[in-house]
């Protein structure tokens, strides 16, 4: 799965979910926000420069001449969806958050 936005509006990358959840090993730009998040280098993919087409060039023939790895890092990605970024952990983190934020700023009785 490649993901070669390179700018900062691209802050969180659906198609990076969407292609871990089918297992497939990423490539995206450090672009300082959530995508490293997603994809993480070198377990779930590679993460590369922003604008630097001979690194994302590299990092798509890296993937290619080894298809072990890349099975591998497919296989990290769907395993990171499923602990991570589902409808229902998702929700669940933000209730938790929630939860600990009222607890924290809460009046005490």
């Amino acid at each position: 799965m490649a993901f070669p936005s390179h700018l900062r509006s691209e802050a969180f990358g659906i198609s990076l979910l969407e292609g871990a959840m089918f297992g497939k090993p990423m490539i995206s730009s450090e672009i300082g926000t959530g995508t490293s998040y997603i994809n993480v280098n070198g377990e779930t993919g590679i993460v590369v420069p922003p604008s630097d087409p001979t690194a994302f060039r590299e990092a798509m023939r890296f993937l290619w001449d080894n298809p072990d790895i890349a099975a591998e890092m497919g296989k990290q990605a769907e395993q990171r969806y499923w602990e991570l970024f589902t409808a229902e952990r998702m929700a669940a983190s933000y209730a938790d958050l929630y939860k600990e934020l009222l607890a924290k700023h809460s009046p005490r009785r």
